[in-house]
């Protein structure tokens, strides 16, 4: 008896299936339920996911020789703070909260951070301030990785930890450091490179400028990191 072969019907309807199963496996982990039931992935988790992408971009135009490239370095860090602006208010607007998009929207914050003071240190000639610059850029990391632990040890115990005002006040101060900062390294390599006898982004002045910002970028990460350690053990003791 001679086997019948499937129709390109049902082939298409086989491939067809086996991209919805897969969409849906993403989508559970990535996405959320519409009133209709179907899983999608979320815009709001696009634009976190965006911002993992910005860091390497970020990395490869500030540390290169060009000034062009530099620039574009900076306005790729003031695109993931906007995508960070707007990713949350548009999962809550649109109800689609999700727990990747909770526990990756910080993360993705972290990220998009530290590349950006971990590469002003490297980048960046402080001179005799470079090892205060070190030393509070090395705070704020070991402050990010804590938390980070933080959310997960909260997770495994079935608790979450909450972006409280003090976390999103410590995100605001830091990217306006790195812009703040980025911006002025811009505007003194275009003096530099055109010849205008006058910089006032140059010398112990500027650099002194720019260590009182990363300052308080650290105090507020300690704060914060110090707030949210008071909340997970609150929370863990009232179990």
């Amino acid at each position: 008896m001679a086997s019948m072969k499937p129709s390109n019907r049902d082939n298409r309807s086989t491939y067809r299936e086996a991209l919805e199963r897969g969409r849906d496996r993403i989508g559970s982990v990535l996405g959320a339920q519409t009133p209709s039931g179907r899983v999608t992935v979320t815009l709001s988790n696009y634009l976190t996911l965006t911002r993992l992408v910005i860091v390497p971009l970020f990395w490869y135009g500030l540390l290169s020789e060009s000034w062009g490239l530099n620039v574009v370095s900076t306005l790729l860090l003031a695109a993931g703070a906007i995508t960070d602006l707007w990713d949350g208010k548009l999962a809550r607007r649109r109800g689609q909260v999700t727990p990747f998009g909770d526990f990756m929207d910080p993360l993705a914050d972290k990220f998009l951070v530290l590349s950006g003071f971990w590469g002003i240190v490297i980048h960046e000639p402080f001179g005799r301030f470079w090892i205060i610059a070190l030393v509070l850029v090395s705070m704020i990391s070991i402050r990010e990785i804590g938390i980070t632990l933080l959310r997960v040890s909260a997770i495994r115990s079935g608790t979450s930890i909450v972006t409280s005002a003090w976390g999103k006040w410590k995100t605001g101060v830091e990217i306006t450091t790195l812009l703040a900062t980025l911006v002025a390294m811009n505007i003194r390599d275009y003096l530099i490179n055109n010849g205008f006898p006058y910089n006032p982004f140059i010398g112990d002045l500027f650099n002194a400028g720019v260590l009182i910002l990363f300052f308080l970028s650290t105090l507020t990460a300690l704060v914060s990191g110090w707030i949210y350690l008071q909340e997970f053990n609150l929370a863990k003791s009232t179990r």
